[in-house]
């Protein structure tokens, strides 16, 4: 069944399916809706959590064999199942579709599908992910709604924020619900239960810590993947190129490479807390892993180039996050 976004709260006070689907276009809806099914999801028992990243190559034995794991005490599990930018390919919509067929009551499925093209909305095993369970479209936040949406997520939080403050803030983030969402949070801490004016936000902003490509490079080579969404999300709402950022990965991949081939960072430059980095960082990663990256890194720059139809920006977090 469909459920519309705003609807879904009070169906959740009378139901818990067994599997929900949330479609949107970028992960900070997507979470919050998330994060109501959750809060009902302890109610009933679910304690364990499972979540699975998923590309085309990924396996999809975990889905015919989580009920084998719950364990004896009747503990309930959740599974998270994240597509971001792509489907689940041909053994995924398989897996997915015949798990559908008999879902197991305590096993919560959750598939959140991030950045779909639309002619790929209508597909097969999102067809029967929605007779199985819940499926929740979230439709894109225009500019022009993004005003309204600051003031209820201020509301939220605790701050009211006039109106203008309110247009300053979807001006200067330009539609990026992450970074809007993180100087809500940051209006949060330093005005607690105030009322939020033009002036108070454009010192906010104006306060607003500019991060540089090697900010994010640093963090990702560190395996700070936090540290480093936050960073990309950031350079994205200020209009950086995603070639510079692309660039920025190659650069540490490289470096990364060379050091678990030779075992040392002599030959690179970089200050000392860098290059320790790249030193934990090639013991623990292997080498195989930082080869699939750069084949990832080809896939995005050929979709910067026009040649493969997936949002770039989408690749490089993707990326990011799985690394």
């Amino acid at each position: 069944m469909k459920i519309p976004e705003d609807k879904l709260e009070s169906f959740l006070t009378k139901n818990l399916l067994s599997i929900y689907t949330i479609l949107g276009p970028e992960s900070v809806r997507i979470e919050e809706n998330l994060s109501k099914i959750y809060r009902k999801s302890r109610k009933e028992n679910f304690t364990l959590k499972d979540t699975y990243i998923m590309d085309k190559k990924t396996e999809w034995d975990f889905l015919a064999s989580s009920s084998d794991t719950i364990d004896l005490f009747g503990s309930k599990k959740i599974i998270e199942i994240k597509l971001i930018g792509h489907g689940p390919g041909v053994k995924g919509a398989k897996a997915l579709k015949e798990y559908c067929l008999k879902p197991d009551l305590n096993i919560l499925l959750i598939v959140t599908i991030e950045g779909l093209d639309r002619k790929s909305h209508s597909s097969a095993w999102i067809e029967e992910l929605e007779k199985a369970g819940a499926l929740i479209f979230i439709n894109p936040l225009s500019l022009a709604a993004l005003p309204a949406w600051i003031q209820e997520k201020g509301q939220i939080n605790g701050i009211s924020i006039l109106k203008e403050a309110r247009l300053l803030l979807a001006e200067r983030t330009e539609g990026n619900l992450m970074a809007t969402m993180q100087e809500i949070n940051k209006l949060t801490l330093i005005y607690p239960k105030q009322t939020i004016d033009l002036q108070k936000m454009e010192k906010t902003i104006s306060n607003l810590t500019k991060f540089s490509i090697f900010d994010f490079s640093n963090a990702f080579i560190a395996g700070k993947t936090k540290r480093a969404i936050r960073i990309l999300e950031s350079l994205k709402a200020e209009g950086t190129p995603e070639t510079l950022v692309l660039w920025a990965l190659s650069r540490e991949l490289a470096n990364l490479f060379k050091v678990s081939q030779t075992g040392t960072t002599k030959g690179i430059r970089g200050p000392k807390h860098y290059l320790d980095a790249l030193e934990r960082s090639a013991e623990k990663i292997p080498r195989m892993r930082i080869l699939e990256a750069f084949k990832k890194i080809a896939q995005i720059d050929s979709s910067i180039k026009g040649f493969v139809s997936k949002n770039a920006w989408l690749g490089i977090r993707e990326l990011t996050l799985t690394f």
